[in-house]
């Protein structure tokens, strides 16, 4: 982009009394307009129609339009001066810059292998319990009357 040029984004309203080819030729009109001024046009957006918030000159819909525009700041009065016709309810011309994206700082990620599937050791069924002999319990009732003191 040239020094003495600079980028501009272009709104406007165009009137519902035109027809959508109509809203749609006065769109290129104006990009034409833009070109013979010696500006250059950027990016273009889609016209739609919209009802508006508020009625602009009694008007409660219109045509939505706009483009960005690289052009010389002395030659955008001449665009605003063309701006204001019958056609066009409102616009708005401001100065933008270009939107660059912040570069991303891919670090690759490294992918660990899959940990192996571990070996699980079947539990040893338990020994069964052995039989508590007869002895063996008259030794604890002996004990256990001792600790009572019977």
């Amino acid at each position: 982009m040239d020094k003495d040029r600079k980028l501009y984004e272009i709104t406007y309203l165009i009137s519902p009394a035109l027809a959508e080819e109509e809203a749609s030729g006065f769109h290129q009109d104006m990009k034409n307009y833009v070109q013979s001024l010696g500006g250059l046009v950027d990016s273009e957006g889609e016209i739609l129609k919209r009802r508006l918030s508020y009625p602009i000159k009694k008007m409660s819909e219109a045509y939505v339009a706009n483009f960005r525009i690289i052009l010389e700041p002395a030659r955008l009065d001449e665009l605003k001066s063309k701006m204001n016709r019958k056609e066009i309810l409102r616009f708005l011309a401001t100065e933008t810059v270009r939107y660059v994206p912040p570069k991303m700082s891919f670090k690759p990620r490294v992918i660990k292998e899959a940990p192996q599937a571990k070996t699980v050791k079947e539990p040893q069924p338990k020994p069964a319990p052995q039989e508590i002999q007869a002895a063996n319990i008259e030794e604890i009732d002996k004990k256990l009357e001792e600790i009572l003191g019977k």
